[in-house]
Order: C-alpha cells, then structure tokens, then sequence
C-alpha cells in the first residue's frame, strides 16, 4: 500500500494532480464578430444573433455594440458556430457608403464549423455579406422510398420565387455537382481548397429560354425526372403530373408525361443517363446559376490527382445565383464536412436526410422565415443551408411550413 502512495504521490507532482472531471465542467465562449471588408461605418454591431449548434445542444447570445456574444456555462463539446441578420438598402448603405437599388436586400452572414470548445474560448467570426436572390431552391427531395420495394422515380427540385416581384427563369441552369463516395475536389476546408473558385459538375440542365417562363411572387417551379402520378406506390410519393418541366429519360426507366416540356440537358458525364442524377440521400449538392457564355466550351477535368476515368464541367462559382450543400448521413460516422461541395460564400452550412439508407421520403425543405400581409410565405435564406433547411417526410409539391 505504501509503494502505491508513494507512486501517486509521484504521479501528482508530475502532472498537478489533473481532475479528470475538468472536461466536463462549463466553459465560457466568447465569439467576436468582425465586418465584413468595406464595411468601414459598421461602428454599431448590437443586436446580432450568434448561434452555437453541437450534436445535443443548440444555444444562442446576442452580441453587443463591439460584435462580442459571451456564451457561459457552457458544455463542452464542438460547436457550429453562426449567425445571419438581413441588411435594408438603407443599411448597406449607411455602412458602406456606397448606394445600391433600393428595393435590393442583403444578408450578413457569417459561419465556423467544427470548433472545439474544452476551456474558456475566444473566437474570431469574420462576416460576408450577400445579395438576397429572388430565385432560391426552396426544396430537394433527393431521397426514394421503399414500400414493397424500393422507389427512386419521384425526385424532384422545387424552385421559388421569395421575391415580391414576378421573376423570368427562362434560360436558367442548373448544376448537380460530382456525387463520387470519395470527394473529386476538396473544397474544405477552404484556405486547402484544390481549386478555388472553381466547382465540379456531373450534370446541368437547363429551362427553356424560347419563350418567358414567369414565376409570381411566392411562386414555384417544379422540376422533376418523372411528370407522372407516383403517389400510388407508398405514402411518400407524390402526385407530379403538374409539374413544370421534365428532365425526359431517354431510356425509358422510368415514366415520362407529354404534356409537360422538357428541361433541357445540357451537359451530363453519364451517357446513359439524361434525367437528373439526385443521388440516393446524398451527396447530392446543386447550384442555379445564369451566364451568357457557352456551358459546353467550358473546360472538362478529372478527379484531383488523376489522369483518367469521370470527367466533371469546371464551372466558374462567380456565376452561382443559390446552392445547397447536400451531404451523405452515414450510418457509422455520421456527416463528414470535409466531404462538401460549395464553397462558403455559396453555402456556408450543409444539410442532409437524417435516414442513413435515404429510402424514407424525407424531403429537404426551406424554412419560412415569415408571411407578408397579403399571405406570401417568406422562406428564410440566409445563406448557411444547416440553418435555413429541415427534414420532413410528408410535405407536398408547392407547399411550405409554416413559421
């Protein structure tokens, strides 16, 4: 018993004595908030929002007039870090000194993933700010269903108007980026992004411009690989035969409707395939974008490293009018961030079915930040897809929740 004492009583003067119990203490998080560049009037930050997300705890601070929220009492454990606040045209600027449209709206937004907080923590949260679009992606369902069996022929993408103004969507593309089980381009984190500037398309399809295709305020757009009646396979599926625009199979796999017109394939990198390759649960991240510029001159490239096998469009990320960042939920490790597709400045979060197989119907859809006088759902945007999406598995076609 003796030489025990004597080997702990070593033991403490070599290394204090640590409690082993400090882990789970609470800690103070202390997140500073920095302008964004040009942004040299913003002497007020008060009231900003700043959100800390782990896997079991959500918690909120509002931050000062120096940009500082003090987060105490706080579990440890790692935390996403983010907070997002609109901006008038008055506001921007009062801030800037520069004057933009006045009916333009902006987001300050600002995000960090996967900080560890074990002790007292300082952290520093730069902003971006970005033009609020009028075409956003208000819902994917990027999942199939199983009843008897498994079914995949009901995916779709759901465009909305969150404008109050009628919007042309004529000529509009958009993207599905590579969906490889091993990453074709790192993209985060960004400061080791493989290509900045630059993301990886397997797919881009594209509506019509021959003639107007206007979509009124809280308006949608439905696209869809099968404009038919899918709602008598099992309770997810749904009624698409009012439908916008299908993307044709031209291998007849799965059901096509004449009476609806074709979303337009631009490029894709699977011969045999024409419709939208939504991939199962994810990773099935995608972009809306307009250029004047040709799509099918743009450069094509392999995976990062390689010399052979897929190859993926190079497509400019300045032309990104909205994306979401779909990632795989898997069963042993859960959603791996370094596996997204978008840059921050694109979408700042991610989001993702919570089923791992992904054959639960879930659909990904936008939040509703708000409803106008006159009824119009506002949906929220701000730019981080972890914040603005939820899961839900019963939702119709042209639908939203409410706030």
């Amino acid at each position: 018993m003796k030489k025990i004492f004597l080997l702990f009583t070593t033991i403490c003067l070599l290394t204090g004595c640590m409690d082993m119990n400090d882990t789970t203490q609470p800690v103070t998080a202390t997140i500073q908030l920095l302008a964004p560049d040009g942004f040299s009037n913003m002497n007020d930050m008060a009231g900003m929002t700043v959100t800390l997300q782990s896997e079991t705890e959500t918690a909120t601070a509002v931050t000062d007039a120096s940009g500082k929220a003090v987060f105490s009492d706080l579990a440890p454990d790692v935390y996403d870090i983010s907070v997002a606040t609109e901006l008038t045209a008055e506001q921007y600027k009062a801030y800037t000194g520069m004057t933009p449209d006045s009916k333009q709206h902006f987001t300050l937004t600002g995000t960090l993933n996967q900080q560890t907080m074990s002790h007292d923590t300082h952290v520093s949260l730069p902003l971006t700010v970005f033009l609020k679009q009028s075409l956003i992606i208000g819902k994917v369902y990027p999942s199939n269903s199983r009843g008897n069996t498994a079914y995949s022929a009901g995916k779709y993408i759901e465009l909305y108007n969150n404008s109050d103004e009628e919007v042309d969507a004529a000529g509009l593309y958009i993207g599905l980026l590579e969906s490889n089980s091993t990453i074709a381009y790192q993209v985060y984190p960004y400061e080791q992004a493989a290509t900045p500037g630059i993301l990886h398309l397997k797919q881009v399809f594209r509506i019509p411009e021959t003639t107007p295709v206007i979509v009124a305020p809280g308006g949608t757009l439905l696209l869809v690989n099968s404009a038919t009646n899918h709602s008598t396979q099992n309770d997810y599926e749904r009624d698409l035969t009012g439908a916008d625009f299908e993307a044709k199979d031209i291998n007849k796999k799965v059901p096509n409707n004449e009476n609806v017109p074709a979303l337009l394939q631009v490029y894709t990198n699977m011969s045999n395939v024409s419709n939208m390759n939504i991939t199962q649960g994810g990773p099935s991240s995608l972009v809306i974008f307009r250029t004047g510029e040709d799509v099918t001159s743009w450069p094509t490239v392999y995976a990062d490293g390689k010399t052979s096998g897929t190859l993926f469009l190079a497509m400019p990320a300045s032309y990104v009018l909205d994306g979401v960042d779909i990632l795989k939920n898997k069963a042993q490790t859960g959603v791996d961030i370094n596996s997204k597709r978008l840059f921050q400045d694109i979408d700042a979060g991610y989001t993702n079915v919570e089923s791992t197989t992904g054959t639960t119907g879930e659909r990904l859809v936008r939040k509703t930040a708000s409803i106008t006088s006159d009824g119009r759902k506002v949906l929220q945007d701000t730019n981080n897809s972890t914040n603005d999406f939820v899961c839900n598995d019963n939702i119709n076609p042209r639908e939203y929740l409410e706030p």
